[in-house]
């Protein structure tokens, strides 16, 4: 073996020693944390009927339960007059209240917190007369 040989097998190989130790010296960059789902069961919702439809405030309760939210209760909303469905956030969460409008396709979203001790929901949604362009009514 050549002297000159021998000089460039050692060049390498203390090239490849110095790349390492920077590799190895060098911070790995982090990467990004897969989203942690939250748990849809954990947001409790009350269902009204604000159209009149026969129906309609059980039926989007269903198809809310069939995506994994927890449905306390359905009943007529106070008045049949809501040209359009509306999400209510009772508690002062509303990225508990924009989940539920995403699921359903809602873009009327408000806060309205009244205390009481005795309501166990955290968002209420009133099914307006716009209900056959929910995003939940077309589910079987």
């Amino acid at each position: 073996m050549s002297r000159w040989s021998w000089v460039l097998g050692c060049l390498f190989l203390a090239a490849v020693l110095g790349i390492a130790a920077i590799m190895i010296q060098r911070p790995v960059p982090e990467t990004a944390a897969a989203p942690v789902l939250e748990d849809l069961t954990e947001i409790r919702i009350e269902v009204l009927n604000g159209c009149g439809e026969d129906g309609v405030a059980q039926r989007v309760s269903r198809n809310l339960r069939a995506l994994g939210f927890d449905v306390m209760s359905w009943a007529n909303a106070p008045s049949f007059n809501y040209p359009e469905s509306i999400v209510i956030d009772r508690i002062g969460k509303p990225e508990l209240a924009r989940k539920v409008a995403e699921a359903m396709g809602i873009g009327n979203q408000i806060q309205q917190i009244i205390p009481d001790p005795f309501r166990i929901e955290q968002v209420t949604v009133i099914v307006g007369r716009d209900h056959q362009h929910l995003a939940l009514i077309s589910m079987p």
